[in-house]
């Protein structure tokens, strides 16, 4: 993302909806140390995974900050509306004024959807975890999912895709093709190991690359 905004000069194209999305959930993700959630190696040293998970975090806040100071006169915000449609059905938006298209309007429908959403996949996700936090996991990993769902939305609505989100969107499909991998390849590594949350993570993963497939 940071080369299609640096080599086009703009952030026409690009979805605020998915950049906000994708940086809030590798943030979120910083968490999953806090709470002893994440995955801890058997070879390589432990440090590594979080250090890489605050580099993550630190670039993905730094774009989102050089494409608002820098980038947003040129922002398709009347393109980037996946969920208006929803509130135009009931009628539920202003006549005239800026939140007739905000991008924020938008928004508020994504994290109401992945909030109900999450909700639903904490009935369905097995855990031992307290309420609050496997409704963290369910939540972080519906972000997941459905941050893509707007930039996808653009990419219908224009009909075409510059070759810098094309391969954003490729990245972030191979990046779930190799976690899934890795679950379904753990118990060949760690013999008669078999994490709690195994199958979870495969059709989590499964799920998102459905999505992505599109």
């Amino acid at each position: 993302l940071a080369l299609k905004l640096r080599s086009s000069k703009s952030g026409a194209g690009l979805s605020l909806q998915t950049l906000v999305t994708v940086v809030g959930a590798r943030t979120l993700h910083l968490l999953s140390h806090y709470l002893g959630l994440h995955y801890l190696p058997a070879v390589l040293p432990w440090f590594l995974y979080p250090l890489f998970d605050v580099i993550n975090a630190t670039a993905g806040l730094s774009l989102l900050a050089i494409f608002a100071l820098y980038y947003f006169r040129t922002y398709e915000r009347e393109k980037d509306n996946f969920g208006i449609h929803f509130f135009e059905k009931f009628d539920l938006l202003p006549k005239t004024g800026p939140l007739r298209s905000s991008p924020a309007v938008a928004a508020g429908f994504l994290y109401a959807f992945i909030t109900v959403l999450a909700l639903v996949w904490y009935c369905i996700r097995r855990s031992r975890h307290s309420f609050w936090v496997s409704y963290f996991c369910c939540f972080y990993e519906v972000m997941g999912a459905v941050a893509l769902i707007p930039q996808l939305w653009m990419f219908q609505k224009d009909k075409r895709v510059s070759p810098p989100l094309a391969n954003f969107v490729v990245l972030t499909a191979f990046n779930r093709v190799c976690t899934l991998v890795f679950w379904i390849t753990y118990p060949r590594v760690y013999y008669w190991r078999y994490p709690d949350n195994r199958g979870i993570q495969m059709a989590s993963e499964t799920m998102n690359i459905l999505i992505l497939s599109d």
